[in-house]
């Protein structure tokens, strides 16, 4: 059979994952399901990538397993390979400011494309892919408010993700999260300058002579830079120019508020006069160094660092230093981990050491406007960083003797020792006391860093203006080059944290959250980008609470929340339709063994004087002396009332079209022998079995009161 399949042009995932669906639905054929769910087989090859992807995603969940339970947030379909989409949209879903935002978009009606493609074709490919990501972003936003099924497909907004040149992703690519969200907030904003046509061209921004912001990209740190800088690559160890990303928002949009900061950079240069220089930049990540260990660690590392080889210029500097101060903070936070290393034997690896944060961070420190602060401290600062890069270099030798932890090495030794010498208990316990003398050392070193961290803060306690807590993480399990993606989601109107992995939406321990999100050296899963919201931006009860009537409803225009209310409905008969199916095939079960008990009840009261009063299909069927179509339509009944509780009758087969097509189904399984003759019931018979059944009862209440006479 499979090779029947083949040979028409249908591919082995196709054929498989139509297997499964049969294997639900049991009255479906496959070759049904193939040309339902996958159109122009034989044309296969001239298809795009993305078209076939697109192809061999259809469901294989049943319209029960689809239905959304009750206050749980919705999921998303995954799209072959763009996990990374799906941790995204709910990332944003979770920002109130922009979920009211998209949701209130209203398409440019009168926006003239034509000219738009007369004038520049790319742009106009661009902006017209752009305002339809907001619309099918805002569609996609309505569902996961109001719809009554598990998951949505977010396939139209990943549709309407392109480049510069209005080019779209292939879907079923790998790509990194941080590159997909600047292309994809890029899109966005742009999509968003065209609401209710009020259209806002790039280009005025640049009338006062100002630079372009598609003349600025960002480098690794996260900074977005001129093309006239030229920075140190760690990996080559020689000067390279970063290539050029896409544009980025201009600071009159709301997503420039909400998602990018500006930093002003001094650069100086101690060996030529201690000159300096100046530079202001825009940022939308800030990139930290695993090594770091942690947050607070990482981020001043990040923000303060010296250059060595810098040019600027035709001049090259043997060596300056960089400090970054934030002039204006975001809304929202954004710190890619970076968990990617370059080894020389292996390449590109994963870099799984453990990385702390905290779930409340103050920006104050890293303010333009608290330099002065900072700097009187540096000094009582320097002293306890040094002691701090010194307890480190010591915890690293126990951590990473030759990248793997020494704990781990004796662990393993002591496996080894009991599995081959188990009765060498001196060396067991050599082992033993060495691995215990290691872990006293290593949580001696961890409670001095405790508290050197501690008086670090101290001298941070007075600059806590600008508090941000921690609303997002996106998990990466995997290698360096491949992996899945997914995320944990506080939600503040329920003080919950949800875990957010494709269709799947489950609520989880803040315990658990922080375990996975660390990383221990030796998991493949742990954090590799986390977003915190300034705490007085965002109104806890601004979250929705992920009902149909929560407050991101009110954003819902009429069409939207008509169009989800009919799909509700038409979600709601699937589901009818699919528990007739279940019930007709549990109804021909009980049917089955009825029709075998029955037989057998009739047998032995053959010879004896009275019928059987347990159920009426036996007593009908002695009354009668025979397993006729009357016999065999009360049996059927009593199977339909047994399988449905008392709530359903052999009415509702005369009723239902479905019920009655799925029964007629099965019936066809069995022999002719255990079916009636016939599969519609006429009134006739309903009379007659109405006419047995008041006989029935009568023996039963004749019978109940001689036994109560008896008694």
């Amino acid at each position: 059979m499979l090779q029947q399949f083949l040979n028409m042009g249908f591919t082995q995932q196709q054929i498989v994952k139509a297997q499964q669906i049969c294997k639900q639905y049991r009255n479906l054929e496959i070759l049904d399901v193939l040309l339902k769910n996958v159109q122009s087989p034989i044309k296969e090859q001239q298809q795009s990538q993305s078209q076939i992807l697109r192809e061999l995603s259809f469901d294989v969940l049943t319209p029960d397993q689809r239905l959304r339970q009750k206050g749980t947030p919705v999921g998303l379909k995954n799209l072959a390979n763009v996990c990374y989409l799906n941790s995204l949209i709910q990332t944003y879903f979770h920002n109130p400011i922009f979920v009211k935002e998209i949701l209130s978009f209203k398409y440019p009606v009168q926006l003239n494309f034509e000219d738009l493609l007369n004038k520049n074709e790319a742009k106009a490919k661009r902006i017209k892919s752009s305002i339809d990501l907001v619309v099918h972003l805002q569609r996609l936003f309505a569902y996961l408010v109001h719809t009554d099924r598990k998951y949505v497909d977010p396939y139209r907004v990943f549709l309407n993700v392109v480049d510069e040149f209005g080019n779209r992703f292939q879907l079923g690519d790998q790509k990194d999260w941080a590159e997909f969200n600047l292309q994809f907030i890029t899109c966005i904003d742009e999509g968003l300058k065209y609401h209710e046509n009020k259209i806002m061209d790039a280009e005025m921004y640049n009338e006062n002579g100002e630079q372009h912001e598609s003349e600025q990209y960002q480098n690794k740190s996260g900074i977005l830079q001129t093309r006239s800088m030229i920075l140190l690559d760690e990996n080559k160890t020689k000067l390279i120019e970063q290539q050029p990303l896409q544009s980025q928002p201009q600071n009159q949009t709301i997503i420039n508020r909400l998602f990018f900061g500006k930093t002003k950079e001094y650069i100086t240069h101690p060996n030529q006069r201690n000159q300096s220089e100046e530079q202001e930049q825009i940022f939308l990540q800030i990139i930290l160094n695993v090594k770091n260990k942690s947050l607070y660690q990482a981020w001043e590392a990040n923000n303060s660092f010296s250059i060595e080889g810098y040019r600027n210029g035709s001049e090259v500097i043997e060596l300056a230093e960089k400090t970054i101060w934030i002039t204006q903070v975001p809304d929202s936070l954004l710190f890619q981990i970076q968990r990617v290393g370059y080894d020389p034997e292996r390449g590109l690896i994963k870099l799984n050491d453990e990385f702390r944060f905290e779930k409340e961070i103050y920006a104050d420190r890293f303010l333009l406007e608290n330099r002065q602060k900072v700097i009187e401290t540096q000094q009582q600062l320097n002293e306890l960083k040094i002691q701090q890069a010194e307890l480190l270099l010591q915890m690293d030798k126990y951590q990473n003797y030759g990248g793997i932890s020494m704990l781990t090495i004796l662990n393993t030794a002591t496996k080894y020792v009991k599995d081959v010498k188990p009765d060498d208990e001196i060396m067991q316990q050599r082992i033993e006391q060495c691995r215990l003398s290691i872990q006293l050392i290593l949580q001696k070193f961890q409670l001095q860093l405790d508290q050197i961290n501690q008086k670090i803060e101290d001298l941070y306690a007075i600059m806590k203006k600008y508090k941000y807590f921690l609303q997002s993480i996106l998990i990466h399990e995997g290698a360096a080059e491949s992996g899945h993606y997914y995320t944990y989601i506080y939600n503040p109107s329920l003080k919950l944290w949800f875990k957010f992995n494709d269709i799947n939406v489950t609520q989880v321990s803040e315990e658990k959250v922080l375990r996975d999100s660390y990383g221990d050296g030796k998991s493949k899963t742990n954090a590799y980008c986390l977003i915190y919201q300034r705490a007085d931006h965002f109104d806890p009860q601004s979250y929705s609470d992920y009902t149909n009537n929560s407050v991101y409803a009110q954003y819902i225009q009429q069409n939207l929340y008509e169009e989800v209310t009919n799909d509700n409905k038409k979600f709601s008969i699937e589901q009818q339709e699919y528990e007739l199916v279940e019930l007709g095939d549990l109804v021909v079960e009980i049917y089955n063994v009825q029709f075998q008990q029955v037989n057998e009840m009739a047998r032995k009261f053959k010879y004896r004087n009275g019928n059987p009063l347990n159920n009426f299909p036996t007593y009908l069927r002695t009354l009668l002396d025979q397993m006729n179509d009357l016999v065999k339509w009360s049996i059927l009944d009593y199977a339909i009332r047994e399988a449905s509780q008392g709530k359903r009758t052999l009415k509702d087969y005369q009723e239902q079209m479905i019920f009655q097509q799925r029964i007629k189904y099965n019936f066809e399984q069995l022999s002719h022998f255990k079916v009636p003759s016939k599969y519609e019931v006429d009134k006739q018979t309903i009379k007659h079995l109405q006419y047995y059944y008041l006989q029935y009862i009568s023996s039963l209440r004749i019978t109940a009161i001689q036994q109560f006479q008896h008694i």
